[in-house]
């Protein structure tokens, strides 16, 4: 039988919320199991810990980091067979319309969702998703059937695209890292010194995503750069990662409940999430 368990944090509850330079650790004696009939309640609640979700086929571990001005999740998550990364536009079907990540996720049974690529703003941009063509464009981001991301250089065609599998595309950015290594432009503005909340998606090796999520523009946590996003992943051994929609987009749904805090201070609706479910 399925189980979620969130590890709580002992010294967190004891001593309140104090942020440190140090990723949070789970204390191993303070271990709640619950079943999916409470999960909804507890989530939420137990919103600073670890939360693990175990099934036959979908394994997602969501850890949050505190540190000074900064909180930001990371969600790594395992699939047995690419058709369980998935995508879904506001609404059912490729349109302006637009409606809250949450909502989406629950109308597809989403086990695990953030906000998308925004199409909404991306009127040149490439559209595939579940390997069909809406739109033809520019495209970095490749969600593949092999259970691999891959990031092109612009030029490639849908034609090309399809023909070596691919599942989903997102065209956001910027791309981050590619084949491990950080992507080299003449004057390196998107690496902007602004800090900001940020949804990116990376990988390590295929069928295993790690998702960040940054919130920001508050007193709590003020964002990253795209070049401290890029330093989290690579201290996670991810090969490829991009950046998805963020700034009061950003925001990680998990089992009909929002982690992390929007920063419009409440969900703002959206086109387009990526999820994965069973």
């Amino acid at each position: 039988m399925r189980k979620i368990t969130i590890l709580l944090f002992f010294s967190f509850l004891l001593y309140g919320c104090k942020a440190t330079d140090e990723e949070i650790q789970p204390d191993s004696e303070k271990k709640v199991t619950h079943s999916n009939s409470d999960v909804a309640t507890d989530s939420n609640e137990n919103s600073n810990g670890f939360y693990d979700y175990h099934s036959d086929t979908l394994h997602i571990q969501i850890q949050p980091v505190i540190k000074p001005k900064l909180k930001y999740w990371v969600s790594t998550i395992k699939v047995n067979k690419a058709s369980q990364v998935k995508s879904e536009f506001a609404g059912g079907s490729f349109s302006s319309k637009t409606e809250e990540t949450s909502e989406i996720a629950k109308n597809n049974k989403a086990v695990f969702a953030v906000n998308g690529g925004g199409i909404q703003y991306k009127s040149r941009s490439t559209v595939i998703r579940n390997g069909k063509v809406y739109r033809s464009g520019f495209a970095p981001l490749e969600v593949r059937k092999n259970g691999t991301l891959f990031i092109g250089d612009g030029r490639r065609t849908t034609d090309d695209m399809l023909e070596q599998g691919v599942l989903h595309t997102f065209d956001f950015g910027p791309e981050l890292l590619i084949n491990g290594k950080v992507p080299s432009f003449k004057n390196q503005d998107w690496f902007t010194t602004v800090r900001a909340p940020r949804t990116a998606i990376g990988q390590r090796k295929p069928y295993e995503y790690i998702i960040i999520t940054v919130d920001g523009r508050s007193s709590e946590s003020s964002g990253m750069t795209f070049a401290e996003l890029v330093k989290v992943f690579q201290s996670k051994g991810v090969k490829w990662a991009y950046n998805l929609d963020g700034g009061g987009s950003t925001t990680l749904y998990y089992l009909n409940n929002i982690l992390n805090h929007p920063s419009d201070g409440e969900e703002r609706p959206i086109s387009d999430i990526l999820y994965f479910t069973e």
